[in-house]
């Protein structure tokens, strides 16, 4: 039987601060809970990964022992603290966490020096902490991060997950800091033995032009909305949920991702800008759901740049899982201009709970929304504004969207995600 290391290095960091819970995060857990299910492969749980460093693994392991009892037996400790340092690492990892959950309700400005606490742990672990890959998997699977050298994990088949090459078409819109972890990433494959899986076909398509990798090596696992999030038909669940994060109960307009330069929201706020100043009359807010991101000031500018909007515009901040389907089931229209994605899970997510959708027409939003939703072109402020105006007036368009929309939903799923990366899991075991 095949056995796979798969890494969640990234479970670890989101267990710490939940500002780690995006995109990736959903995919890394969704995914394994499904592979966790099947009965064709094993699964060995490591956090090895090229970064190797002391705070994602002791990290991972307080993950495992306090929010995934059940998958305990399948991890694999891939660490030794030659000074005995182990306790003190947790130490610093547990005081992290709690620093992060302090700050996100009460005090915001210890955050920055509570995330530089693992700064001198990183330091000390270099020099005390030896890395040994004891898995005897046959296959290593890297969701995020940069590929081991094949020394390090015993010459055994490597599949790496490609979400998009965004920090490669444009650099611009990211830190130095992530544009260098991209180029190690990319420089990490060996484009003649190792296997990569897509989460769109425009990804795999992007990715093989960039690098030449043959395409026969490289496979598209779509992803899925989690089924936890489904239409909240109660209205007092979903303005008991609106309350809890201080949004009136006004109509709104919804947009949930991280607040970066990628995800157009200054177009949105600007083209939301438009529709107030031109139509007194529509009660309507914008909610922004999300944690700040890099580079975002422009966002938060064009935010305050109008007075009309004061109390219109609402930035949420990071919202867990359980009341996002109530919020994403009171917006009028859930509204998503990203100038590219390599999937866009959040669309599929509000159409799953029947929200009418607007996306983009660019990168992967057709294969993703299809029909179910009106796309836009991202840099035309008159076709967003326009396609707002027709959702807010007319109801059966917004009855039709929502329909579609649960249908396409349907489409997806993680058990079809999780068949399609077994796939190339026995293509990889075979061709050894």
């Amino acid at each position: 039987m095949i056995k796979i290391a798969y890494d969640i290095t990234v479970l670890g960091q989101g267990y710490i601060n939940a500002k780690a819970k995006t995109g990736v995060y959903r995919v890394v857990d969704s995914l394994l809970k499904q592979l966790l299910d099947r009965k064709d492969i094993e699964i060995d749980l490591v956090a090895y990964n090229s970064l190797n460093n002391i705070w994602d693994s002791v990290s991972t392991e307080l993950f495992i022992s306090n929010e995934a009892a059940r998958i305990r037996k399948q991890y694999q400790s891939c660490h030794q603290s030659k000074l005995n340092l182990l306790n003190l690492y947790k130490v610093a990892v547990k005081s992290q966490k709690q620093f992060i959950k302090l700050s996100s309700q009460y005090l915001p400005v210890i955050y920055k020096p509570a995330l530089a606490l693992q700064i001198p742990f990183k330091l000390l672990g270099k020099f005390d902490i030896d890395f040994h890959f004891n898995s005897q998997a046959n296959i290593y699977h890297s969701l995020f991060y940069a590929l081991p050298s094949k020394d390090e994990i015993n010459r055994i088949s490597r599949i790496l997950t490609i979400y998009d090459l965004i920090p490669v078409l444009d650099s611009k819109s990211f830190t130095t800091s992530i544009c260098q972890k991209y180029d190690k990433m990319l420089q990490s494959i060996d484009t003649n033995q190792d296997w990569i899986t897509c989460i769109s076909q425009h990804t795999k398509n992007d990715f093989c032009n960039h690098t030449g990798m043959n395409p026969e090596r490289v496979f598209v696992t779509p992803l899925a909305a989690d089924t936890h999030f489904f239409p909240v038909e109660n209205l007092d669940i979903i303005d008991n949920t609106l309350k809890k994060y201080q949004i009136n109960n006004a109509p709104y307009l919804l947009s949930l991702c991280t607040l970066e330069p990628r995800k157009n929201l200054s177009f949105l706020i600007r083209c939301f800008t438009k529709i107030i100043l031109d139509n007194p009359r529509i009660d309507l807010n914008l909610v922004l759901v999300g944690v700040s991101g890099w580079k975002n000031n422009d966002i938060l500018k064009t935010a305050q740049e109008n007075p009309i909007l004061k109390n219109r515009i609402i930035f949420t901040g990071y919202i867990p899982d359980e009341d996002l389907s109530a919020i994403y089931s009171g917006a009028t229209a859930f509204i998503y201009p990203s100038l590219y994605e390599g999937f866009g899970l959040p669309p599929l997510e509000a159409m799953q709970c029947g929200t009418p959708v607007i996306t983009s027409n660019t990168s992967s939003f057709p294969e993703v929304v299809g029909d179910a939703g009106i796309m836009i072109n991202p840099t035309d402020e008159d076709a967003l504004c326009q396609a707002i105006l027709t959702i807010i007036q007319d109801s059966q368009l917004r009855k039709t969207l929502s329909e579609k929309g649960r249908e396409r939903a349907q489409q997806f799923s993680w058990a079809k995600c999780a068949e399609e990366t077994v796939k190339v899991y026995q293509i990889a075991a075979n061709c050894r």
